[in-house]
Parts: C-alpha cells; sequence; structure tokens
C-alpha cells in the first residue's frame, strides 16, 4: 500500500492534464468535423426546403379543416399566409432575383379518409417541382340522439 502513494505521489497533476489534452483535441476535431459539412453551393436545396415547409403548412391548414368536421374536397387555393410565397429572392452574380412560389392542392377520396396531393412549383421555372401527399381524416360530426 505504501508503494502504490509512493507511485502515484509523483502523478499528482497528470489526471488534470490528460483531461484538458482530451477536451481540446476534442475540440480541435468538433471544428474540423463542422467545417467539412457539405454546404448549399447552390440555391435548389434551400428552394426544396422552402418548398416543403410551404407544403407542410397547407397539409396542417386542411387538417384544422377536416379537424373542424368541415367536409374537404376538391381544389385548394394556398391556404396560410399569401405573402409567404412572395417573400423570397436570392442573389444571382450581381442582381436579385425575387422568387414567386406557387401551391396547388386536390384532395380526393369519400368517407372520412381523404387522400390530399399538394403540388409546390416556381412561378417561371418549370424544373421545380416539390410534390407531396398525405392521408388526412376528416371528423364526422356526432348526430345528436
Amino acid at each position: 500500500m505504501n508503494r502504490l502513494k509512493t507511485v502515484l505521489r509523483g502523478q499528482r497533476g497528470f489526471m488534470l492534464l490528460n483531461v484538458v489534452f482530451l477536451t481540446l483535441i476534442t475540440a480541435f476535431a468538433a471544428t474540423i468535423l463542422l467545417n467539412a459539412a457539405p454546404r448549399a453551393k447552390s440555391p435548389q436545396s434551400t428552394l426544396r426546403l422552402i418548398a416543403l415547409n410551404l407544403a407542410n403548412e397547407q397539409f396542417a391548414q386542411l387538417e384544422s379543416l377536416a379537424a373542424t368536421g368541415e367536409n374537404i374536397r376538391g381544389s385548394y387555393p394556398f391556404l396560410g399566409v399569401p405573402s409567404d410565397l412572395k417573400n423570397f429572392s436570392f442573389r444571382k452574380k450581381d442582381s436579385t432575383v425575387p422568387i414567386e412560389f406557387k401551391v396547388k392542392t386536390t384532395v380526393r377520396g369519400s368517407g372520412n379518409l381523404r387522400k390530399a396531393k399538394v403540388t409546390v412549383t416556381i412561378d417561371g421555372d418549370e424544373n421545380f417541382k416539390l410534390e407531396a401527399e398525405r392521408t388526412i381524416r376528416v371528423v364526422q360530426p356526432k348526430t345528436s340522439q
């Protein structure tokens, strides 16, 4: 036991230095990994993310109508805030290009399950199109007896 204390006596600050060096190495590795993460070089991924958010907003509005017992069926315009479709632009070389999204929605089906399809496009760009589908349950109002 005394021999163990004698060996460990010279190692008092060793554990603290290990922790400090481990922390520095971990921080350095994390910095390298974060900087190496892929970045969006074109606005295409940003546009797809915005279009997906618009589609989800449309689904949320349709589900809200269905939850109140509204008989959803047919075509719908964008049910969210209209300015959400227009307040986007991106820089292209030395100019700023405005972007306006268009949202087209069709709801099909009968009974209490409906199939909603939302298509998001960019006005003037035939190459950009995002389609999403979701099944929505319509709440049937209770009949009083």
